[in-house]
């Protein structure tokens, strides 16, 4: 009996010390969003008694990131339930280039090219999370967290130009206009988030986490994709 019970033991410490013990908890941390998509619109017009056509192109960057939220167990020791707002946000240059029929001869475009700065990108996400929270070393808990996202994201792109005549016919000025195009979607995440107690009820984390979707914009050739792979750390408040 004695060497069942030593025998047991072992797996009796370690069932336990897979228990998370703690109800939830309070997350802050900054972050960086890497990685970029490319943005490409297309538009055309009557000009002149023809078609003039103009192409865009933007890289949306990606930037800093702020990320708030918390969890709170739900189920057995190791089941939480959470939410987390992140945003981020960044700006670009868009390239314009356009074939443009001359004011006099006909079947004559003229190729032109302009650009416009200060295309703005933000998103706007709200994470919901199952995460399983598995304690793996003395003050070291590691939380495995997937589940929906949404963004609400806002996008600078270029919705129409205007053509302005020169002495020079073969050199016209093009320019574009912005327009903000505002959408929220639904798409997914998963991630980590390691967390090491430095004291009773604070902990230091690493969060690592990729979140993704697509966005239809006006004139865009393709959807754009948004979020991405996210890294970054911060403070855990338990209780």
């Amino acid at each position: 009996m004695l060497a069942l019970g030593l025998a047991a033991a072992p797996r009796m410490v370690s069932a336990q010390t897979m228990q998370w013990t703690d109800k939830g908890y309070v997350s802050i941390s900054g972050a960086a969003q890497v990685g970029s998509h490319n943005l490409d619109t297309s538009l055309s017009f009557p000009l002149y008694d023809e078609t003039a056509t103009v192409t865009t192109s933007q890289e949306v960057k990606s930037g800093g990131l702020f990320d708030i939220g918390g969890a709170y167990r739900v189920w057995g020791h190791n089941l939480l339930a959470g939410v987390h707002y992140s945003h981020t946000s960044s700006d670009a240059n868009v390239s314009v280039n356009g074939s443009i029929p001359h004011p006099i001869f006909f079947d004559r475009p003229r190729t032109v090219s302009s650009s416009i700065s200060g295309a703005k990108h933000s998103e706007d996400v709200v994470h919901l999370q199952a995460i399983w929270m598995i304690p793996v070393a003395n003050k070291l808990d590691i939380g495995i967290f997937g589940g929906p996202s949404i963004f609400a994201v806002a996008q600078d792109s270029v919705s129409a130009v205007s053509v302005a005549e020169s002495g020079d016919l073969a050199n016209p000025t093009v320019t574009p206009t912005l327009t903000k195009t505002k959408k929220t979607v639904v798409g997914g995440h998963v991630g980590v988030d390691v967390q090491y107690l430095v004291a009773r009820k604070i902990a230091v984390g690493v969060l690592m986490r990729y979140s993704g979707a697509s966005v239809e914009i006006p004139g865009a050739n393709d959807k754009l994709t948004v979020g991405g792979f996210q890294i970054g750390g911060g403070l855990r408040l338990r209780f």
